[in-house]
């Protein structure tokens, strides 16, 4: 098995014979450079939409199974008829991203439940060692979740028991395992949290811990080509943490420490690995310089994260297929992080260095990537509206300020990373392509932007005020949904026009082949896409289309 880890490369003369077929094919659609198979951990926007956009700004398509398949909020995804679906479709692909949540369990939400047994858990991830047996030569990428500290609020009901779990996490981690103080807390909360509650939990993360375990063994075999183990929700005390160092000596102990990586994150690592495929094909690694706007990232964990956060900064561009330097002048790519300020009568200061030097960068054609990590969910406001009054946005080459710290990185590193890799190609790609690449890559550009600041800081307030006005519950709208649904596409759509103004009539740079550069003018919104895909109002589909001209 061992002779399986070897990991496929496209050769130059393929990628040329590829933008020669470009060159020749009709106006439409163009074909992809290649197809990557994905397995989502679900069917939310950043599982699907963010992936799939990052593949198109590179020239990649992503496929996904079919929506019925997958899924949907508290539904559990079909392992069985999803693993059917790889196999038929296997031959199609030239890679796969697969999560093991969705294969073994249903999902995110499914994983944090004991419902699923550890043997039909294991059943339907055997797929993807017939995939490694039947297509020895195509990457296979896996991802797995540590399972979180906390259960998902699905209802008012669950809603309570949300904090009572993380603390018993927290605090059992501290007494029992650590020997800290705490006991009759402890007890106390065990007294307060239904037995059945409570048993399901523990249940479900000792079957997920055994699956964590097996896809480590599977790198050793040879099974699969590289494995994240992203860390859910968090702290730096917790279950998880023991189960975490078991995993990391596991890792260390079958020397694959190249091949698994173990960080902060969830909802991001598709668009990781999407980015680590693009540039494996392109056999590129593109060069980040690191910087932090407030405080260093070695002096800061993250809400909801246990470890420093230059640590996940590491790991999210190593995973990307990208790596760090200390030298900017090596660099190809300046990621910016908007990190916490030392304290708040550095804040402004803080806000107009980044800004500064965001300018800075740009006017001398540097490739930005900003991290908008200091405030969970949400863009942080102050900084962003500066950003947009005094910078060009259409030069930013990413951004995100989406959910946790670890999730906004792993956006932010994964997009600029595979859309880099595809601009620094001169093999002579067809205008036709570099134009279809750049409309996936700012109409994602514009989402971000009308999605962390737009959504999250205007309309997500908004629609929690309304909701509470119609007596409906923010957590399961129930009959509110189209109402509710119909107030947010409202409320987004305007803010999405509202944050196009900064991309309207932008002369963009679109790729180059040769010594020719090509460029192309962003010249309407045609249309605004706006859904809440769950009974929910934590996140919105979004989806803006662009033309140029």
């Amino acid at each position: 098995m061992k002779h399986w880890r070897r990991i496929f490369s496209i050769g130059l003369a393929v990628v040329l014979l590829f933008s020669s077929m470009w060159m020749i094919e009709a106006a439409g659609k163009e074909k992809s450079l290649a197809t990557i198979l994905m397995v989502p951990l679900d069917d939310r926007p950043a599982n699907i939409y963010f992936p799939q956009q990052v593949g198109l700004s590179s020239g990649f398509e992503v496929m996904i199974p079919p929506k019925d398949m997958i899924g949907y909020f508290t539904e559990p995804g079909n392992g069985e008829e999803i693993s059917k679906w790889i196999l038929k479709n296997a031959d199609k692909a030239d890679g796969f991203v697969i999560s093991t949540s969705m294969l073994a369990y249903g999902g995110l939400v499914a994983s944090r439940t004991g419902v699923k047994s550890l043997e039909d858990s294991l059943k339907d991830i055997q797929v993807i060692k017939k995939l490694k047996e039947l297509y020895p030569n195509k990457p296979v990428y896996v991802y797995d979740t540590i399972q979180r500290l906390a259960v998902t609020a699905i209802n008012d009901e669950y809603e309570k028991y949300y904090s009572l779990i993380s603390e018993w996490a927290i605090l059992y981690d501290k007494v029992v395992n650590l020997g800290m103080d705490g006991k009759e807390r402890l007890a106390q909360l065990e007294s307060l949290i239904p037995v059945s509650v409570l048993e399901d939990y523990k249940k479900a993360r000792a079957r997920n811990h055994t699956v964590n375990k097996l896809m480590i063994d599977w790198v050793d075999q040879g099974y699969i080509d590289y494995l994240i183990l992203s860390q859910d929700d968090a702290a730096p005390y917790g279950v998880h943490r023991a189960e975490r160092e078991l995993l990391i000596d596991k890792v260390n102990e079958l020397q694959v420490h190249d091949q698994v990586s173990v960080f902060p994150g969830a909802d991001e690592v598709d668009v990781v690995l999407v980015s680590r495929f693009v540039n494996h094909f392109f056999h590129s690694s593109p060069k980040f310089f690191v910087e932090y706007g407030g405080i260093d990232g070695k002096d800061w964990i993250a809400p909801f994260e246990d470890t420093t956060f230059d640590y996940n900064v590491q790991k999210h561009i190593i995973s990307a297929g990208g790596t760090i330097v200390g030298n900017e002048k090596q660099a190809d790519i300046h990621l910016l992080l908007n990190t916490p300020s030392s304290s708040s009568s550095t804040r402004t200061k803080d806000i107009d260095g980044l800004v500064n030097r965001t300018k800075e960068l740009i006017a001398n054609d540097k490739q930005v990537a900003i991290g908008d990590v200091l405030i969970v969910n949400k863009a942080d406001e102050e900084f962003v509206m500066k950003l947009a009054s005094e910078v060009d946005l259409t030069k930013i080459l990413s951004y995100s300020g989406w959910n946790t710290a670890g999730n906004a990185l792993g956006i932010t590193v994964g997009h600029a990373a595979s859309r880099y890799a595809f601009l620094a190609q001169k093999s002579g790609f067809g205008v036709p392509l570099y134009e279809q690449t750049a409309n996936a890559h700012y109409e994602f550009l514009l989402h971000r932007f009308a999605k962390d600041q737009g959504y999250k800081n205007v309309v997500h307030p908004a629609a929690r005020a309304y909701i509470q006005q119609i007596g409906a519950s923010e957590f399961s709208l129930g009959d509110k949904y189209d109402q509710v649904n119909s107030f947010v596409k409202e409320k987004l759509t305007k803010e999405t026009e509202y944050w196009y103004q900064y991309f309207d009539g932008k002369q963009i740079y679109i790729g180059s082949r040769g010594n020719k550069d090509f460029y192309k003018t962003i010249s309407s919104l045609e249309r605004v896409h706006v859904k809440l895909p769950w009974p929910r109002i934590f996140e919105a589909e979004l989806e803006p289309t662009l033309k140029l001209k």
